[in-house]
């Protein structure tokens, strides 16, 4: 594994190589032999790694080749700090400002003196690592690394593969059938029993989220618990759920901060109530004597529903009720699961090859019924040849330990497997909470602005950010939650038997530490990236050369003046956190930066300006509703807007000045034009995603500035009359062919008088939603003809009393939600719609039942709350093969 962060480390020392002033100061060739030197050692990592499992001095060994490495690194990023550079390129420095720094920055000479010093140092300590290297016997075998990172294959989108379709619709409805249980009112527990891999989450979250669930319980909520807990926390977490339910304002920093008052609260929240509480993998018996007398038992029906791997668990918190022990999957569906795996985009019988059927066999055996063992089989043989002989020595190198017993040693086989930069990206993982739903767009660009993804020729570093996402989705390694409109990832998760494979490696390489309870302290002196789950983190004293730190607690944040490397700051939690603005000063190398609904102890707009003015590397600012603890809120920072190497920004609102030119920026939120735009206008040559408030703005600048962004495939637009004709025809705009995902919200009450013809809506959207737009015609035929589009959302969009789908319409179309039309009949031709998954009718009060419903052969989720009781029996017979149908109390 240290192979990876020497790999890292490399790539940055090529690019120091560039720098005119190594050339100028003749220590060129001393960092160049640095970077020679740590090659020749790198060359013998993969046979260390291979020994150092079972010989100690091969682990100490590849423990100084990592700590020289990180050493390297850091010689690096503190000389690169101290000289002026180009922002447009921080490895390439300006000759000539160099030249004048000499004289009038000091900081210049003592930074290369430094760099001359700490390189010949570095120098004799991997001369000492080379001697060992002879004496632990540790040999170059031919398989060491060329020093090229291993790129992933762009993988294609697949389908995301959801393990509990195959198997456990029998336990889903054992469990259901418990939790409804209306022979048993007194408050009770419902318990899934099985060891980690089995699926008990998977299959909790499936019952948790059905309908006939659902509509049950006066409250719904689900905690996960884990090994290691603080009651303290794990009550403030119930009672923030369950008030949320009524009261979604409600915050964390509302609650009382004392256990005995919040157990308190919870018993008087949960009296005369029905409820259902998940408490996701509990470990001991000690949690529920703690919290136990806050569940109300009212004969009621309420519910516990517990997830643990341990029998003693449920036995312990009701000796009455016996717990469902999940079994794993026969030897059929594993077979199943597996070959859909490895083969997601076709039929898995006919792929299954006759001479691969017995290794197949032996696989399915070895993996013992256990879903996660199966996928993540599944997702490492997808990336092997389809050959007898390559699956059979896959085969013969796996320990299989124990049959049946745990899946550690695939998990362990499919991150050995990983090429060199994705080991980096998952160890990445476990910086995040258990159960904690991960943002997609903010972990690409964390791992853009870490350095990890390099930069290819033939697309963007977004592309190849999110094809590596992708690629560990196919090897089953994360799980999707959701993917966004135009069919990325939005949001995913890790198993938490993966999630500990990460922590274990993290912790090893020293390249991620997660403080979350006090024992941690010792080890944040040296760790260079940290997460924080413990809100007790003011006084902690950090790493100086600290690259990452990421919060996940609510309170205030630790003070990381000092932390002059620091390249990432993100805080990953909902609540209000406190923040001093100050310690922000020296933060000049900063790439990614979330202070989103952050609370700051200065309320000085000037001095927010010069803090982010300095940080001239920055890639991504958030900085939305940033405010003081007196409430007022920052304005975005005009400072930014010098900042050459900005490629997404979000506030709101935001006005952007006609002065700026940012050729990196692809991305920009709630944008208010500015009155300059009628005389010149912002050159964003490379924006992709843009949010546009032109409500009362100068109709002529906001078309001129849309005319300039050739390459916009997101576009969200607030707007009146002023601009409404030329939105609604899009053909003039030089996006037209790139547009993808579309939202047109309409602020006028007046009816529109035009019309909405075919091709005036760009041919390749995928995602379309029209809001508020009263058109006067029936505009499904029009919109029916977009071959690519599979999410439509109309709301209050059109007032035509009668509409329909013919049968060639919406030929891709897998989402469908309609809000506040004032249609009455609507027609649906056999043929229409033909892989229709979702439709979603509210407060169409006029609506009948749609003549044709039937034809949705593949729908998969039908919701109509308000369909009324004389139209909800028809529906029900019409709508027979759709699995989840959710017709509110009827």
């Amino acid at each position: 594994m240290a192979e990876t962060i020497v790999n890292l480390v490399l790539g940055k020392l090529a690019d120091v190589l560039v720098n005119e002033v190594l050339h100028l100061y003749s220590v060129n060739d001393q960092v160049e032999k640095v970077s020679r030197e740590l090659k020749r050692i790198q060359a013998f990592l993969k046979d260390a790694d291979r020994k150092q499992i079972k010989d100690e001095r091969q682990k100490h060994w590849v423990k100084e080749v990592r700590d020289i490495a990180h050493s390297i690194e850091d010689v690096i990023d503190t000389f690169l700090m101290d000289i002026p550079q180009n922002p447009q390129n921080p490895q390439k420095s300006c000759l000539c400002a160099t030249i004048k720094n000499m004289i009038r920055n000091p900081k210049t000479l003592p930074a290369v003196h430094n760099l001359v010093n700490e390189t010949k140092q570095i120098l004799e300590k991997m001369k000492e690592i080379e001697e060992s290297r002879v004496r632990y016997g540790i040999n170059n075998l031919g398989e060491g690394s060329t020093g090229d990172i291993q790129l992933p294959v762009r993988p294609t989108v697949l389908p995301d593969i959801d393990p509990d379709i195959i198997g456990f619709k029998a336990d889903q409805n054992s469990i259901v059938n418990e939790l409804l249980d209306e022979t048993t009112m007194r408050r009770s527990v419902v318990s899934i029993c099985g060891i980690g891999g089995l699926g008990k989450t998977t299959l909790a979250r499936k019952v948790y989220n059905r309908n006939d669930v659902k509509g049950q319980f006066d409250v719904r909520i689900w905690i996960a618990v884990s090994e290691k807990f603080e009651i303290i926390d794990v009550s403030k977490k119930i009672l923030l759920r369950i008030k949320q339910q009524f009261d979604s304002s409600i915050k964390l920093s509302d609650l009382p901060n004392e256990t005995e008052e919040i157990l308190i609260e919870i018993l008087n929240s949960l009296r005369g109530k029905k409820y259902l509480i998940v408490l996701d993998d509990v470990w001991k018996i000690d949690l529920w004597t703690q919290i136990r007398e806050v569940f109300p038992d009212e004969k009621k029906g309420s519910r516990i529903l517990v997830t643990t791997r341990f029998a003693d668990v449920p036995k312990g918190m009701d000796p009455s009720s016996e717990p469902y022990m999940l079994q794993g999957l026969t030897d059929e569906l594993s077979r199943e699961l597996l070959l859909k795996t490895v083969f997601p985009n076709h039929d898995p019988i006919k792929s299954c090859f006759d001479d691969l059927s017995d290794i197949i066999g032996q696989f399915v055996h070895k993996c013992g019924g256990l879903p996660l063992a199966l996928v993540v089989l599944g997702g490492f043989l997808s990336k092997k040849p389809r050959n007898h002989a390559v699956w059979s020595n896959v085969f013969l190198t796996m320990s299989w330990h124990a049959e049946g017993k745990n899946c550690s040693e695939i998990i362990g086989t499919s991150y050995e497997d990983l090429p060199l930069a994705l080991k980096l990206c998952f160890m990445y993982f476990s910086a995040f909470p258990e159960d904690y739903d991960i943002d997609a767009e903010s972990l690409l660009r964390m791992w853009i602005a870490e350095g990890f993804i390099p930069q290819e020729d033939n697309r963007t570093l977004k592309e190849t950010t999110e094809s590596f996402l992708e690629d560990l989705v196919q090897r089953s390694i994360i799980q999707v939650d959701s993917r966004s409109k135009d069919g990325s990832i939005k949001t995913l998760r890790i198993h938490d038997l993966l999630r500990d494979l990460a922590l274990e490696k993290a912790k090893e390489e020293n390249f991620l530490l997660v403080y979350s309870n006090p024992d941690d302290k010792m080890s944040l002196s040296r760790a260079r990236r940290v997460a924080i789950h413990n809100p007790d983190c003011n006084q902690l004293i950090m790493s100086p050369n600290l690259h990452t730190l990421l919060c996940f607690h609510e309170g205030s944040m630790p003070n990381c003046s000092k932390q002059r490397l620091l390249k990432v700051v993100s805080i990953g939690v909902k609540e209000e956190n406190t923040i001093e603005l100050g310690m922000f000063v020296g933060l000049t190398q900063l790439r990614y930066l979330n202070l989103k609904g952050m609370v700051s102890d200065n309320r000085n707009q000037e001095f927010f300006e010069k803090v982010i003015g300095r940080m001239k590397f920055l890639q991504t600012l958030e900085v939305c509703m940033l405010k003081t603890i007196d409430g007022y809120y920052f304005e975005f920072p005009k400072s930014a807007w010098n900042i050459k190497t900005l490629r997404h920004v979000y506030d709101n609102p935001l006005v952007l000045p006609a002065s700026v030119k940012l050729t990196n920026l692809q991305t920009i939120g709630w944008v208010k034009p500015a009155q300059s735009w009628e005389i010149e206008l912002p050159h964003l040559p490379n924006l992709r995603s843009l949010e546009l408030d032109a409500r009362s703005s100068p109709s002529k600048a906001v078309v001129l500035f849309l005319s300039t962004l050739e390459h916009l495939t997101n576009l969200d637009i607030w707007h009146d009359d002023s601009v409404l004709g030329i939105l609604l025809d899009m053909r003039g705009f030089p996006f037209y062919n790139h547009l993808q995902s579309l939202q047109l919200y309409y602020t006028s009450t007046t009816k529109l008088t035009q019309l909405l013809h075919e091709d005036m809506l760009p041919c390749h959207l995928i995602y379309l939603k029209i809001e508020n737009h009263m058109f006067q015609q029936d505009i499904m035929p029009v919109l029916e003809k977009l071959r690519c589009l599979k999410v439509l959302i109309l709301a209050g969009a059109f007032e035509s009393q009668k509409t329909t789908c013919s049968s060639e319409g919406f030929s891709q179309l897998e989402v469908l939600k309609l809000y506040s039309l004032s249609m009455e009949e609507w027609e649906i031709e056999e043929g229409a719609m033909p892989i229709l998954k979702q439709l979603e009718i509210r407060y169409c009060h006029e609506l009948g039942v749609p003549q044709g419903l039937q034809y949705l052969t593949n729908l998969q989720k039908l919701q109509w709350p308000e369909v009324g009781n004389s139209k909800a029996n028809l529906v029900r017979n019409l709508c027979q093969h759709v699995p989840s149908i959710d017709l509110g109390k009827y």
